[in-house]
C-alpha cells in the first residue's frame, strides 16, 4: 500500500522558518523548511510572510510552492494537512487562532507557546474547540542525545541534584519587552524549562506534567520558608513550582542579567535553573547527579559517569567517565520532530512535545518572571 503524502504550509519564512537551514555550522536540517522538504512523506506546498524580502528568498529556494504575503491569503487559496507557525512570539496567538479556524489535521507551533500563560490557555481552548492537535517545537524532546540521557537516568541511582544553565549575552528579563518576549527567559529559557521537565517527568513516572491553578501558596524551596502571601490566581507547573530566586543581577537599565531559580521535587530535592545574560558566549546544558553516577548533556556534549573503585584513594569509590557513551554525530533534533508529526498523523504515536508540555514550561517561566517583578 502506498503511504499517504501529507501536505504542509508554512507561516513565517524567516530565521527558524528557513534561513537557519543555510548555516554551514549547524546540524541540518535546522529549519522548518529544510526539515519538511527532507521528509519524503511531506509535500510543502505553500508559504507566507509579511516580509517581502524573506518571501522572495524563500520562493527562489522553493519554486514548487505557492507564496502569499499573509496567512489570510494563503488560507483562502490552499488547505493543508499540516500548518507550521514559525513567527515571532508576539504573533503566536493570532496566527494559531487563524490556523485552527481552517481545521488542519495538525499545527506545528514554534516555541514558546505564547508570550504569557493567559495567551497560551486561550490557544489551548481554541485548539480544543476546533479539534486541532498542536505539536510544540521544543526540539530537545526529539534529540537523540537528550533521549539517551533520559534513558541513562536509571543507572545513576537516586537523583540528588539537577543543575541546568543558559548563558548568553541577551538580557534574562527586560520589562520593556513584555509585548515582544525579546529576552532569554522566554526566548531560549523555554527550552531549559521544558527539558528539565522532560527529565523530571521520567523521574516522577509521568507521561507529561500539568499545570494547576492556585490562589495562595506557601513560599518554599531551599529553606522551606513558612511565609504565606497573596498572589491572586496563578497557574504553576505541578512538578516544578514555588521557586526561590537568588543571584539576581541588574544592569544600569533595569534589565535582569542573571538569576537562579531553586526548586525541590518529590524525586529530586535540589533543582536549579540558572540564567545569565552577562556571558560573552552561548551555553546550554544540564548536569544530573545521582548517588551512583552523573549525566552531563547540552549543546555539543554528552558525558556519562559511573561509580567505580577509585584509582586515587584506597577504600574509596570515584565517578569515572564511561567512554562508550558519547554524543551522536547527528541528533536528528529537527528531522525527528517532523517525523514525529508524520507518525502522529499515521496514528502510530502520541505527540512527544504537546501543547500541554509547552504550556507547562511556560508556567515555570512565568512564575520566575512574576517573582522578578516583585
Amino acid at each position: 500500500m502506498t503511504e499517504k503524502i501529507y501536505t504542509a504550509s508554512l507561516v513565517g519564512c524567516g530565521r527558524i522558518g528557513y534561513s537557519l537551514g543555510l548555516d554551514p555550522k549547524r546540524e541540518q536540517p535546522a529549519s522548518h523548511t529544510m526539515a519538511l522538504n527532507a521528509n519524503p512523506r511531506i509535500n510543502l506546498v505553500a508559504g507566507c510572510d509579511t516580509n517581502s524580502e524573506n518571501l522572495s528568498v524563500w520562493q527562489n529556494a522553493n519554486p514548487q510552492a505557492k507564496v502569499f504575503s499573509s496567512s489570510d491569503e494563503m488560507y483562502d487559496a490552499v488547505h493543508t494537512d499540516i500548518v507550521v507557525i514559525a513567527v515571532n512570539e508576539e504573533s503566536h496567538k493570532k496566527e494559531a487562532l487563524k490556523a485552527f479556524s481552517k481545521h488542519p489535521r495538525l499545527v506545528i507551533l514554534e516555541k514558546p507557546v505564547a508570550l504569557n500563560i493567559n495567551e497560551a490557555l486561550e490557544i489551548s481552548a481554541a485548539a480544543k474547540k476546533a479539534g486541532v492537535p498542536v505539536l510544540i517545537n521544543h526540539e530537545r524532546r526529539f534529540s537523540s542525545d537528550y533521549k539517551l540521557a533520559a534513558d541513562l537516568l536509571g543507572e545513576i541511582g537516586d537523583v540528588q541534584f539537577i543543575n541546568a544553565f543558559l548563558n548568553s549575552g541577551m538580557p534574562v528579563y527586560n520589562p520593556r519587552e513584555e509585548k515582544t518576549g525579546a529576552y532569554s527567559l522566554i526566548h531560549d529559557g523555554t527550552h531549559l524549562a521544558d527539558v528539565v521537565l522532560f527529565f523530571l517527568e521520567r523521574l516522577e513516572g509521568k507521561s507529561e506534567s500539568g499545570i494547576k491553578k492556585i490562589s495562595r501558596r506557601k513560599k518554599g524551596g531551599l529553606l522551606e520558608l513558612a511565609t504565606w502571601f497573596s498572589l491572586g490566581q496563578k497557574y504553576v507547573s505541578d512538578i516544578l513550582n514555588t521557586p526561590v530566586l537568588t543571584g539576581i543581577f541588574l544592569d544600569d537599565k533595569g534589565c535582569v542579567r542573571q538569576v537562579c531559580a531553586h526548586y525541590s521535587t518529590a524525586k529530586c530535592p535540589d533543582v536549579n535553573l540558572s540564567f545569565s545574560g552577562r556571558s560573552r558566549y552561548f551555553g546550554f546544558g544540564i548536569e544530573i547527579i545521582g548517588t551512583e553516577g552523573k549525566i552531563c548533556v547540552g549543546n555539543g556534549f554528552l558525558k556519562f559517569y559511573r561509580r567505580e573503585e577509585s584509582s586515587l584513594y584506597s577504600g574509596f569509590y570515584s565517578l569515572v567517565r564511561q567512554d562508550d557513551v558519547r554524543p551522536p554525530k547527528k541528533t536528528g533534533y529537527f528531522s525527528n520532530m517532523v517525523q514525529g508529526a508524520v507518525d502522529f498523523l499515521d496514528s502510530k504515536t502520541d505527540l512527544r512535545s504537546s501543547l500541554q508540555t509547552g504550556i507547562n514550561a511556560l508556567a515555570v517561566l512565568e512564575e520566575i518572571r512574576k517573582e522578578l517583578r516583585r
